[in-house]
């Protein structure tokens, strides 16, 4: 039974992941019109600067996990012999 359901929602990966950028331009779009009572900072009157910022920073985390940490922990191909 849930195989069946994870089978339907996989056979539905398009769908979902138009769903999530439509769901993510309205909200960054939102942004632009409903703005926060007072900004604390000068940069959070910006609209949009928490999406931009937030872009920015995974894919600097992405990029030093990719570079910097795999490298570490990383295994080689043999590594547990034959088993």
């Amino acid at each position: 039974m849930i195989g069946a359901l994870f089978e339907r929602l996989s056979s539905l990966h398009k769908v979902w992941r138009n769903l999530f950028f439509v769901v993510l331009a309205l909200l960054v779009g939102l942004n632009f019109v409903i703005r926060p009572e007072e900004s604390h900072f000068g940069w959070d009157a910006i609209p949009g600067f928490f999406a931009g910022f937030c872009l920015i920073v995974g894919l600097a985390l992405l990029l030093v996990l990719e570079k910097i940490v795999r490298p570490l922990i990383a295994r080689k191909e043999d590594f547990y012999g034959d088993i």
